[in-house]
């Protein structure tokens, strides 16, 4: 079993609903688990005691390297639903939405680092 068979029958039980998939082949073993889509899918955004009242601080929703949108500032008004970046997980890349409309207040990490799961990404300030 090489790597690609690997993927495609990984995407495939995904695809089917399965969240956790084990296979062996000789003397491979591989344990494979996936999060729960409904959460990953959705756009983390949390309240910090840090912030102000008006800012959202959008922290990392799995463990990858983030991609930021190309010329995203500091400062810069953004729309909700708006691509703020791309988080890259095992190959796959996912979106990193705005959550509301609002201004970047500030850009926690730098473009292609690894980050964490819950990690702070972004802070943004509300439109008001």
């Amino acid at each position: 079993m090489d790597l690609k068979d690997l993927d495609r029958l990984v995407a495939k039980y995904a695809q089917a609903g399965y969240q956790h998939i084990r296979v062996k082949a000789g003397d491979l073993e591989i344990e494979v688990s996936h999060a729960d889509a409904t959460k990953a899918d959705a756009p983390v955004a949390v309240t910090n005691a840090s912030a102000t009242v008006d800012e959202t601080v959008m922290t990392s929703p799995m463990v990858g390297v983030v991609h930021l949108a190309p010329e995203l500032v500091v400062g810069q008004a953004v729309q909700q639903g708006q691509e703020l970046g791309q988080i890259e997980s095992m190959k796959l890349f996912n979106p990193l939405l705005a959550p509301h409309a609002g201004v970047v207040a500030a850009i926690l990490v730098a473009d292609q680092a690894a980050v964490e799961y819950q990690q702070p990404l972004f802070k943004l300030r509300k439109d008001r």
